[in-house]
């Protein structure tokens, strides 16, 4: 996507946060008229249907050598997708959201890790930042509990986080058209086996007339095309400990459709604190001030004028 640059990269990944917290809530409502893999098996059908047409010239030109970490780096998106698909059956879509933010410290550990540098400190005061602001979405002050759903949305932070640090670092590597055939190729062969072995006999075949489905469907494969296009050439201008925080706005627009659509609710004063922290982390993480030039000075000689 040749409009994608550095200097809108970050914008882009903000539109990719908002399309994103939107899949949360269209996926919960899936959920009510398909098995788990199949809704998965759907989308990245649509995703790679999507990019042969659109890319179809370049897929010819596809480099052997970047299957294989292509490949690895989308199956880290399996686990991801399954994990956040198994803990929405369990827990809100916004509540999903919000856990799969712990990706805000995981990245940046990561990052570290494989680079062997501390992450920037103005990134580490946002995520602890962000961080604050999720513990007060997520967390029931009477019980301190978490439920399965939590867990299993946890195991979807730590695997997104994986597959962010991959991206980054293949992102100069492999062209994002090429990696995003890939990427489509193996989610949609895995997730085809993973439903043909395990939800076959669980379709309700009589709930898919209802003209909200296809609309569901629509608007799925619509997120999961875009969002894996911006992604996979934004992130080579951003670095991935920022474009996760970026990311923090996923879980502000699956509470506000989660609001709209299945009527999921936030939870009193504490939701409002926690969103401000979220915002502010945000955008004290990607604001840069202005630097003033200043005007370049004329030297007045100290030589003597000549008569």
């Amino acid at each position: 996507m040749g409009i994608i640059k550095k200097s809108n990269a970050q914008l882009f990944l903000f539109v990719n946060a908002v399309l994103w917290g939107s899949s949360y809530v269209w996926s919960k409502m899936l959920l009510g008229y398909l098995p788990r893999f199949t809704i998965l098996f759907l989308c990245s059908l649509g995703g790679l249907t999507a990019t042969m047409i659109l890319c179809r010239r370049s897929i010819r030109t596809i480099d052997k050598k970047a299957v294989v970490p292509s490949v690895m780096i989308s199956l880290f998106s399996i686990l991801s997708n399954t994990f956040c698909m198994l803990a929405l059956q369990y827990t809100g879509s916004s509540n999903t959201a919000f856990i799969v933010q712990m990706s805000l410290i995981i990245t940046p550990l990561i990052m570290a890790l494989v680079e062997k540098k501390l992450p920037e400190c103005k990134i580490m005061i946002s995520a602890v930042i962000a961080l604050c602001g999720l513990f007060l979405l997520i967390c029931d002050f009477e019980t301190f509990r978490l439920n399965i759903g939590d867990l299993l949305a946890l195991g979807n932070a730590v695997f997104f986080s994986l597959h962010i640090a991959g991206l980054r670092l293949n992102s100069k590597k492999v062209h994002p058209k090429h990696f995003t055939f890939i990427y489509y190729v193996t989610t949609t062969v895995v997730f085809f086996i993973m439903a043909g072995c395990f939800e076959m006999r669980w379709i309700a075949f009589q709930k898919l007339k209802t003209p909200i489905f296809p609309l569901l469907i629509a608007a799925s494969i619509f997120v999961a095309v875009t969002t894996i296009f911006i992604q996979s050439t934004a992130i080579k201008f951003v670095r991935p400990e920022k474009a996760v925080l970026l990311y923090t706005f996923e879980p502000l627009t699956a509470l506000l459709l989660g609001f709209v659509f299945i009527g999921e609710r936030p939870d009193g004063i504490k939701t409002i604190v926690g969103f401000i922290f979220i915002l502010f982390s945000v955008l004290y993480t990607t604001y840069k001030p202005k630097v003033k030039q200043e005007p370049l000075r004329t030297e007045r000689s100290t030589k003597p004028l000549l008569e």
